[in-house]
């Protein structure tokens, strides 16, 4: 049987390196020793390196520099590399998922290196991806990646060899645990199944503190340091890296190891060190290598760096995406609006005052809600937070967008989706709405000037309506077979890719309403009474086609609620 070994490395979990540099010490007379053949192993070596140090709650000094030394050492070892940075939740799984895949496909050594914040919960341990919003329990359990499925996925990888090494430790307030006493530092202990080694950089009830911003952590350094040797075993190298940690901080901070593994693994050779001058040759070769391989490895970060520009600028924009609800389902379908400029008003003329003046508007990047909220999704918010369903009128439910909703009931909808997902909801701004529903044009509706077009791209009030409802008038020949609301998406979507921008229901936003415009139409109001206005957008199934233009307004107190009003959110 083919044995294949992984090697998974979880390093610098919270980087609570010293930021003391590596100082002489009773073993700093051993020097690395290189051996032209960088493993014993002759299979095909993987590694993962990720490193996370841009976190909100409290940025990090030493994964970057760390994470880069690993990705650099393990290429000199012969591994290929992945280099990760700066991951959020999602993207974390998705790489250690991608990465299994590799290993199942040709890798018979692995190496997991992950470098950023991490912490224990209720006798678990999480590595913290950088868009978790604060270190407070509930979020932490429920958008951080634990490191028990990291370990679960390389052992379903098929790996014999495991290596699991957590330099953590908690040394920073938490927001529900304001207090941290002792027994709040380290890690929990974890069980280490046949074939596993797992170290952690320090012992329960033990903490460093973050290095300094460029350089290596304590623990980190001294482990590159003897991960260089020949002639050392796995076991050798963690335990050589124990003994100079412990030595250096009085043993304030002793790396514990739990060791399950069967046979030698050596990351360089197990054979015996060179002689000192073979020793010097090797040192001035590798001296070499190591310039080029810098030269190579900037080459190839300024490459990559441009080429995600390139796609960021080509694909991200006009992306359709959906977040993550806590529950496991997800919310509204949203797409991503890119930066611009517009001017915003009634550019044709003949529209009404409160269109006036036609003023440029700069609008930064944001994500739109693709339709107009439906039933479906707010009433899985009122069941959630045992609030009264809102009546359909009997038009229907499900699909259909929801109505007789009030600039409160939209607003604590938003806030609710925020709190589930962690990101940022919230109503548009009106020069946010305007500028989503022009989709870069100037023509007073976002399929062109001619009302009558309407048919093809909103639920407007049509001859469907005139012999449903029995209305006494008639305005022209559309027959969608809407007589009110009608399912979102029915219609043709404007150039952004969001549907229903005009007709079906009238949309709130978060702005406060003028009779001219002066500013406040960019901006969100925050301090919201009942004598407020806040300007409505779009127009309904009620208005008639000449009726609903993109630059048309109209505004409603934020209690009110009627049968031709609903929402559609952004995102930051």
């Amino acid at each position: 049987m083919k044995t294949k070994i992984v090697l998974l490395v979880l390093l610098t979990l919270i980087a609570c390196e010293s930021n003391s540099p590596l100082s002489r010490s009773p073993d700093n007379n051993d020097e690395p020793s290189y051996a032209t053949n960088p493993s014993n192993h002759t299979g095909k070596k993987i590694a993962l390196v990720i490193g996370n140090w841009a976190y909100r709650f409290k940025p990090l000094n030493n994964p970057q520099k760390d994470a880069r030394d690993m990705a650099q050492l393990l290429r000199q070892l012969g591994f290929e590399v992945i280099h990760k940075k700066n991951l959020g939740f999602d993207q974390m799984e998705d790489e250690v998922l991608k990465f299994k895949l590799k290993l199942m496909e040709k890798g018979q050594v692995g190496l997991f290196y992950f470098a950023g914040h991490g912490l224990e919960v209720e006798g678990k341990n999480y590595l913290l991806p950088t868009d978790l919003r604060l270190p407070e329990t509930q979020l932490i359990k429920r958008k951080s990646i634990e490191a028990q499925w990291v370990v679960d996925v390389m052992e379903h990888a098929g790996s014999e060899v495991n290596i699991v090494i957590m330099d953590a430790c908690r040394t920073f307030p938490r927001p529900d645990k304001p207090r941290a006493t002792r027994e709040d530092y380290g890690l929990a202990a974890m069980n280490a199944p046949k074939g596993t080694l797992i170290g952690f950089a320090t012992g329960q009830g033990q903490s460093t503190p973050d290095g300094k911003k460029g350089t290596n952590g304590l623990y980190t350094g001294h482990l590159l340091r003897f991960m260089r040797q020949a002639g050392l075993s796995i076991e050798q190298v963690f335990k050589k890296t124990r003994q100079q940690v412990a030595w250096q901080t009085d043993n304030k901070q002793v790396p514990p190891v739990y060791n399950s593994l069967i046979g030698d693994f050596c990351l360089v050779s197990c054979a015996k060190p060179k002689s000192e001058q073979e020793k010097i040759l090797q040192a001035q070769l590798d001296k070499e290598r190591q310039k080029n391989e810098v030269l190579l490895d900037k080459e190839r970060r300024e490459k990559a760096a441009l080429q995600a520009q390139l796609e960021a600028l080509k694909n991200r924009d006009g992306k359709v995406f959906r977040d993550r609800l806590a529950d496991g389902g997800f919310g509204p379908k949203m797409v991503w609006i890119p930066a611009g400029s517009f001017r915003m008003g009634d550019i044709q003329g003949g529209g009404d005052s409160d269109e006036q003046p036609v003023h440029e508007v700069s609008v930064g990047r944001f994500a739109m809600g693709q339709y107009e909220v439906t039933f479906a999704e707010y009433d899985k918010f009122a069941e959630a937070t045992g609030r009264k369903k809102p009546s359909d009128n009997g038009y229907g439910r499900g699909n259909r967008p929801v109505l007789n909703v009030s600039w409160h009931d939209a607003t604590a909808y938003a806030e609710w989706l925020s709190e589930q997902t962690g990101q940022t909801y919230r109503l548009p701004t009106e020069a946010e709405w305007e500028y989503a529903a022009r989709a870069g044009t100037e023509t007073a509706r976002y399929w062109g000037n001619d009302p009558d077009k309407a048919c093809g791209y909103a639920n407007v009030h049509d001859n469907t309506s005139k012999k449903v409802n029995n209305f006494p008038w008639t305005h022209h020949n559309c027959t969608d077979g809407y007589a009110q609301t009608a399912p979102v998406g029915q219609f043709k979507p404007n150039k952004f890719g969001l549907y229903d921008m005009l007709g079906n229901l009238w949309e709130w936003t978060c702005s406060q309403y003028e009779s001219k415009y002066s500013g406040k139409e960019q901006r969100c109001e925050k301090n919201v009474n009942e004598n407020n206005r806040l300007s409505l957008r779009g127009g309904s199934w009620i208005n008639f086609t000449a009726g609903v233009r993109t630059a048309g307004r109209s505004s409603g107190r934020p209690t009110g609620r009627s049968d031709d009003l609903g929402l559609r959110l952004s995102r930051l």
